[in-house]
Protein backbone atom coordinates (compact mmCIF):
# COMPACT_ATOMS: atom_id res chain seq x y z
CA UNK A 1 0.00 0.00 0.00
CA UNK A 2 1.09 3.55 -0.62
CA UNK A 3 0.57 6.18 2.07
CA UNK A 4 0.54 9.07 -0.39
CA UNK A 5 -0.45 9.85 -3.95
CA UNK A 6 2.04 8.73 -6.59
CA UNK A 7 2.01 10.38 -10.01
CA UNK A 8 2.29 8.56 -13.31
CA UNK A 9 5.92 7.87 -14.36
CA UNK A 10 7.17 8.62 -10.85
CA UNK A 11 10.03 6.41 -9.65
CA UNK A 12 8.78 4.35 -6.71
CA UNK A 13 11.67 2.02 -5.94
CA UNK A 14 15.25 1.43 -6.99
CA UNK A 15 17.24 -1.68 -6.01
CA UNK A 16 20.93 -1.62 -7.03
CA UNK A 17 22.68 -4.76 -8.22
CA UNK A 18 24.75 -4.99 -5.05
CA UNK A 19 21.58 -5.63 -3.02
CA UNK A 20 20.26 -8.35 -5.32
CA UNK A 21 21.33 -12.01 -5.32
CA UNK A 22 22.78 -13.10 -8.65
CA UNK A 23 25.76 -14.89 -10.16
CA UNK A 24 27.20 -11.50 -11.05
CA UNK A 25 28.30 -11.32 -7.40
CA UNK A 26 31.69 -12.94 -6.96
CA UNK A 27 30.69 -14.60 -3.70
CA UNK A 28 27.57 -16.15 -5.22
CA UNK A 29 29.49 -17.29 -8.29
CA UNK A 30 32.27 -18.77 -6.14
CA UNK A 31 29.86 -20.78 -3.98
CA UNK A 32 28.05 -21.97 -7.07
CA UNK A 33 31.21 -23.04 -8.86
CA UNK A 34 32.44 -24.89 -5.77
CA UNK A 35 29.12 -26.73 -5.47
CA UNK A 36 28.23 -27.52 -9.08
CA UNK A 37 31.33 -26.96 -11.16
CA UNK A 38 31.10 -25.39 -14.62
CA UNK A 39 28.41 -27.69 -16.01
CA UNK A 40 25.49 -27.98 -13.57
CA UNK A 41 25.45 -24.49 -12.14
CA UNK A 42 22.39 -22.96 -13.74
CA UNK A 43 20.85 -19.94 -12.06
CA UNK A 44 18.07 -21.70 -10.14
CA UNK A 45 20.44 -24.31 -8.71
CA UNK A 46 23.05 -21.76 -7.75
CA UNK A 47 20.74 -19.29 -6.08
CA UNK A 48 18.94 -22.03 -4.12
CA UNK A 49 22.25 -23.45 -2.89
CA UNK A 50 23.75 -20.06 -2.06
CA UNK A 51 20.68 -18.87 -0.18
CA UNK A 52 20.51 -22.11 1.80
CA UNK A 53 24.13 -21.77 2.95
CA UNK A 54 24.13 -18.00 3.34
CA UNK A 55 20.95 -18.02 5.41
CA UNK A 56 22.99 -19.37 8.33
CA UNK A 57 25.47 -16.48 8.07
CA UNK A 58 24.33 -13.90 10.66
CA UNK A 59 26.56 -11.21 9.12
CA UNK A 60 25.36 -11.77 5.55
CA UNK A 61 24.63 -8.68 3.46
CA UNK A 62 21.33 -10.35 2.54
CA UNK A 63 20.24 -11.15 6.12
CA UNK A 64 17.48 -8.47 6.12
CA UNK A 65 16.14 -10.02 2.92
CA UNK A 66 16.08 -13.53 4.36
CA UNK A 67 14.32 -12.26 7.47
CA UNK A 68 11.34 -10.83 5.62
CA UNK A 69 10.79 -13.84 3.37
CA UNK A 70 7.82 -16.11 4.25
CA UNK A 71 8.36 -18.53 7.13
CA UNK A 72 9.10 -22.13 6.18
CA UNK A 73 5.90 -24.13 6.17
CA UNK A 74 5.02 -27.25 4.22
CA UNK A 75 1.84 -25.58 2.99
CA UNK A 76 4.01 -22.95 1.26
CA UNK A 77 5.61 -25.58 -0.97
CA UNK A 78 3.33 -25.16 -3.94
CA UNK A 79 4.71 -28.21 -5.77
CA UNK A 80 4.52 -30.57 -2.82
CA UNK A 81 2.11 -32.91 -4.60
CA UNK A 82 1.88 -36.58 -3.66
CA UNK A 83 2.17 -39.21 -6.43
CA UNK A 84 -1.51 -39.99 -5.84
CA UNK A 85 -2.46 -36.37 -6.50
CA UNK A 86 -0.31 -36.19 -9.62
CA UNK A 87 -2.07 -39.29 -10.96
CA UNK A 88 -5.48 -37.89 -10.03
CA UNK A 89 -4.87 -34.60 -11.85
CA UNK A 90 -2.98 -36.03 -14.81
CA UNK A 91 -5.50 -34.69 -17.34
CA UNK A 92 -5.19 -31.11 -16.12
CA UNK A 93 -2.55 -28.80 -17.58
CA UNK A 94 -0.71 -28.37 -14.28
CA UNK A 95 0.57 -31.95 -14.13
CA UNK A 96 3.25 -31.43 -16.77
CA UNK A 97 4.49 -28.35 -14.91
CA UNK A 98 4.65 -30.29 -11.64
CA UNK A 99 6.56 -33.17 -13.22
CA UNK A 100 9.02 -30.74 -14.84
CA UNK A 101 9.49 -28.99 -11.52
CA UNK A 102 10.23 -32.26 -9.72
CA UNK A 103 12.77 -33.15 -12.42
CA UNK A 104 14.53 -29.78 -12.17
CA UNK A 105 14.51 -29.93 -8.38
CA UNK A 106 16.22 -33.33 -8.43
CA UNK A 107 18.79 -32.00 -10.88
CA UNK A 108 19.48 -29.13 -8.48
CA UNK A 109 19.69 -31.22 -5.32
CA UNK A 110 21.50 -34.38 -6.40
CA UNK A 111 24.91 -32.77 -7.17
CA UNK A 112 25.07 -30.97 -3.79
CA UNK A 113 23.62 -33.51 -1.36
CA UNK A 114 27.08 -34.41 -0.08
CA UNK A 115 28.09 -30.76 0.40
CA UNK A 116 24.84 -30.02 2.22
CA UNK A 117 25.48 -33.03 4.44
CA UNK A 118 28.97 -31.77 5.30
CA UNK A 119 27.58 -28.29 5.93
CA UNK A 120 24.96 -29.67 8.32
CA UNK A 121 27.63 -31.55 10.28
CA UNK A 122 29.87 -28.49 10.43
CA UNK A 123 27.07 -26.25 11.71
CA UNK A 124 25.49 -28.87 13.96
CA UNK A 125 22.18 -28.64 12.11
CA UNK A 126 19.97 -31.58 11.25
CA UNK A 127 20.52 -32.69 7.68
CA UNK A 128 16.74 -32.97 7.22
CA UNK A 129 16.39 -29.29 8.12
CA UNK A 130 19.07 -28.33 5.59
CA UNK A 131 17.26 -30.28 2.87
CA UNK A 132 13.99 -28.62 3.86
CA UNK A 133 15.67 -25.22 3.58
CA UNK A 134 17.12 -26.09 0.19
CA UNK A 135 13.70 -27.05 -1.17
CA UNK A 136 12.19 -23.92 0.32
CA UNK A 137 14.83 -21.73 -1.31
CA UNK A 138 14.47 -23.54 -4.62
CA UNK A 139 10.72 -22.80 -4.48
CA UNK A 140 11.46 -19.15 -3.70
CA UNK A 141 13.83 -18.84 -6.65
CA UNK A 142 11.36 -20.61 -8.97
CA UNK A 143 8.50 -18.26 -8.05
CA UNK A 144 10.21 -14.94 -7.26
CA UNK A 145 13.19 -14.55 -9.60
CA UNK A 146 13.65 -11.62 -11.99
CA UNK A 147 15.65 -11.48 -15.20
CA UNK A 148 18.83 -9.43 -15.30
CA UNK A 149 20.39 -8.66 -18.69
CA UNK A 150 23.95 -9.98 -18.88
CA UNK A 151 26.69 -10.03 -21.47
CA UNK A 152 25.52 -13.30 -23.01
CA UNK A 153 22.20 -14.20 -21.38
CA UNK A 154 19.71 -13.04 -18.77
CA UNK A 155 20.64 -13.96 -15.22
CA UNK A 156 17.95 -15.09 -12.81
CA UNK A 157 18.12 -12.71 -9.87
CA UNK A 158 16.47 -12.36 -6.48
CA UNK A 159 15.53 -8.72 -6.02
CA UNK A 160 14.62 -7.79 -2.42
CA UNK A 161 11.41 -5.78 -1.87
CA UNK A 162 10.60 -5.71 -5.57
CA UNK A 163 9.54 -9.35 -5.23
CA UNK A 164 6.95 -8.36 -2.60
CA UNK A 165 4.71 -6.75 -5.21
CA UNK A 166 1.63 -8.78 -6.06
CA UNK A 167 0.32 -9.57 -9.53
CA UNK A 168 -2.72 -7.88 -11.04
CA UNK A 169 -4.15 -7.80 -14.55
CA UNK A 170 -4.86 -4.13 -13.78
CA UNK A 171 -1.36 -3.40 -12.52
CA UNK A 172 -0.41 0.19 -11.72
CA UNK A 173 3.38 -0.15 -12.04
CA UNK A 174 6.05 -1.63 -14.27
CA UNK A 175 9.75 -2.34 -13.69
CA UNK A 176 12.85 -2.40 -15.83
CA UNK A 177 16.56 -3.01 -15.47
CA UNK A 178 18.57 0.21 -15.70
CA UNK A 179 21.96 -0.35 -17.33
CA UNK A 180 23.46 3.02 -16.48
CA UNK A 181 22.67 2.75 -12.76
CA UNK A 182 23.00 -1.06 -12.71
CA UNK A 183 19.81 -1.80 -10.86
CA UNK A 184 16.08 -2.39 -10.93
CA UNK A 185 13.65 0.51 -11.11
CA UNK A 186 9.92 0.44 -10.38
CA UNK A 187 7.81 3.11 -12.10
CA UNK A 188 4.19 4.14 -11.65
CA UNK A 189 2.25 3.27 -14.81
CA UNK A 190 -0.56 5.62 -13.83
CA UNK A 191 -1.56 7.86 -10.93
CA UNK A 192 -1.81 5.79 -7.74
CA UNK A 193 -4.09 6.96 -4.94
CA UNK A 194 -3.24 6.85 -1.21
CA UNK A 195 -4.00 3.44 0.39
CA UNK A 196 -4.07 1.77 -3.03
CA UNK A 197 -2.07 -1.44 -3.37
CA UNK A 198 0.99 -1.21 -5.59
CA UNK A 199 0.78 -4.03 -8.15
CA UNK A 200 2.78 -5.45 -11.03
CA UNK A 201 1.81 -7.73 -13.92
CA UNK A 202 3.55 -11.09 -14.13
CA UNK A 203 2.14 -11.51 -17.63
CA UNK A 204 -1.12 -12.34 -19.48
CA UNK A 205 -1.42 -15.84 -18.04
CA UNK A 206 -4.31 -18.18 -17.29
CA UNK A 207 -4.60 -19.77 -13.87
CA UNK A 208 -2.94 -23.10 -14.70
CA UNK A 209 0.22 -21.22 -15.64
CA UNK A 210 0.03 -18.86 -12.65
CA UNK A 211 -0.36 -21.81 -10.30
CA UNK A 212 2.55 -23.86 -11.62
CA UNK A 213 4.84 -20.85 -12.00
CA UNK A 214 3.92 -18.63 -9.04
CA UNK A 215 1.74 -20.73 -6.75
CA UNK A 216 -1.52 -18.77 -6.89
CA UNK A 217 -4.66 -18.38 -8.99
CA UNK A 218 -7.00 -15.46 -9.66
CA UNK A 219 -10.73 -16.23 -9.37
CA UNK A 220 -12.41 -14.62 -12.37
CA UNK A 221 -9.11 -14.35 -14.25
CA UNK A 222 -9.66 -12.45 -17.51
CA UNK A 223 -7.23 -14.84 -19.21
CA UNK A 224 -9.21 -18.03 -19.67
CA UNK A 225 -8.18 -21.67 -19.45
CA UNK A 226 -7.62 -23.89 -22.47
CA UNK A 227 -9.26 -27.32 -22.65
CA UNK A 228 -8.41 -30.06 -25.15
CA UNK A 229 -10.99 -32.51 -26.45
CA UNK A 230 -10.50 -35.38 -28.88
CA UNK A 231 -13.13 -35.96 -31.57
CA UNK A 232 -12.68 -38.75 -34.08
CA UNK A 233 -8.95 -38.91 -33.33
CA UNK A 234 -8.31 -35.18 -33.76
CA UNK A 235 -7.61 -32.74 -30.94
CA UNK A 236 -9.50 -29.46 -30.61
CA UNK A 237 -8.63 -26.77 -28.07
CA UNK A 238 -11.56 -25.00 -26.44
CA UNK A 239 -11.05 -21.42 -25.33
CA UNK A 240 -13.78 -18.94 -24.48
CA UNK A 241 -12.35 -16.15 -26.60
CA UNK A 242 -12.33 -18.29 -29.75
CA UNK A 243 -15.21 -20.62 -28.95
CA UNK A 244 -17.45 -19.72 -31.89
CA UNK A 245 -14.72 -20.24 -34.49
CA UNK A 246 -13.62 -23.50 -32.82
CA UNK A 247 -17.20 -24.82 -32.96
CA UNK A 248 -17.45 -23.81 -36.62
CA UNK A 249 -14.26 -25.79 -37.29
CA UNK A 250 -15.60 -28.85 -35.45
CA UNK A 251 -18.84 -28.88 -37.45
CA UNK A 252 -17.01 -28.29 -40.73
CA UNK A 253 -14.44 -31.06 -40.24
CA UNK A 254 -16.83 -33.66 -38.85
CA UNK A 255 -19.17 -32.98 -41.75
CA UNK A 256 -16.62 -32.89 -44.57
CA UNK A 257 -14.17 -35.53 -43.31
CA UNK A 258 -16.36 -37.86 -41.26
CA UNK A 259 -19.55 -37.22 -43.28
CA UNK A 260 -21.74 -36.65 -40.23
CA UNK A 261 -24.97 -34.70 -40.39
CA UNK A 262 -25.47 -31.64 -38.18
CA UNK A 263 -27.66 -33.58 -35.75
CA UNK A 264 -25.21 -36.46 -35.62
CA UNK A 265 -22.39 -34.02 -34.86
CA UNK A 266 -24.39 -32.39 -32.07
CA UNK A 267 -25.23 -35.73 -30.50
CA UNK A 268 -21.66 -37.02 -30.78
CA UNK A 269 -19.92 -33.86 -29.48
CA UNK A 270 -22.37 -33.30 -26.62
CA UNK A 271 -21.98 -36.92 -25.51
CA UNK A 272 -18.18 -36.52 -25.41
CA UNK A 273 -18.40 -33.21 -23.56
CA UNK A 274 -20.89 -34.54 -21.01
CA UNK A 275 -18.55 -37.43 -20.29
CA UNK A 276 -15.69 -34.94 -19.75
CA UNK A 277 -17.98 -32.78 -17.61
CA UNK A 278 -18.79 -35.76 -15.40
CA UNK A 279 -15.07 -36.41 -14.98
CA UNK A 280 -14.34 -32.81 -13.92
CA UNK A 281 -17.28 -32.65 -11.51
CA UNK A 282 -16.02 -35.81 -9.83
CA UNK A 283 -12.50 -34.41 -9.77
CA UNK A 284 -13.70 -31.21 -8.13
CA UNK A 285 -15.38 -33.20 -5.36
CA UNK A 286 -12.20 -35.17 -4.70
CA UNK A 287 -9.90 -32.14 -4.80
CA UNK A 288 -8.71 -30.73 -1.45
CA UNK A 289 -6.69 -27.81 -2.84
CA UNK A 290 -8.42 -24.46 -3.24
CA UNK A 291 -6.28 -23.31 -6.19
CA UNK A 292 -6.99 -26.48 -8.11
CA UNK A 293 -10.71 -26.19 -7.42
CA UNK A 294 -10.65 -22.76 -9.09
CA UNK A 295 -8.91 -24.20 -12.17
CA UNK A 296 -11.26 -27.19 -12.36
CA UNK A 297 -14.27 -24.87 -12.03
CA UNK A 298 -13.03 -22.91 -15.06
CA UNK A 299 -12.76 -26.14 -17.07
CA UNK A 300 -16.32 -27.02 -16.06
CA UNK A 301 -17.47 -23.56 -17.13
CA UNK A 302 -15.95 -23.82 -20.61
CA UNK A 303 -17.47 -27.29 -21.08
CA UNK A 304 -20.94 -26.06 -20.11
CA UNK A 305 -20.64 -23.05 -22.44
CA UNK A 306 -19.50 -25.29 -25.30
CA UNK A 307 -22.36 -27.77 -24.75
CA UNK A 308 -24.87 -24.89 -24.82
CA UNK A 309 -23.44 -23.45 -28.05
CA UNK A 310 -23.28 -26.88 -29.70
CA UNK A 311 -26.95 -27.53 -28.94
CA UNK A 312 -27.92 -24.09 -30.26
CA UNK A 313 -25.74 -24.34 -33.39
CA UNK A 314 -27.66 -23.50 -36.59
Amino acid sequence: MTSQKISKNEKILYIPDKLSISQIHKLVFKKCFEAYGPEDGNDFNCLAYFMTIDNYNSSSLFKPYYDYLPLINNSDFIFDFTPKEIELFKDIGITKGINNYNKYYSQALDPVKHKLKLFSEKKGIKYEDILKNFKYNFDLVATRNFGRPGSYYDHSTMVPYLDLINHSDKNNTFWYYEDLDSGYTLIAGRDIDPNEEITDSYGPYHNSYLYTKYGFVIPGNIYHEYLDINLYGENYTLHEEYLNSIIDTIFYKLNKINELSKNEIKKYVVKNLEKKLEYYLDLKNKCQRYNLKVIIAEHIDIINKTIKKIKEYK
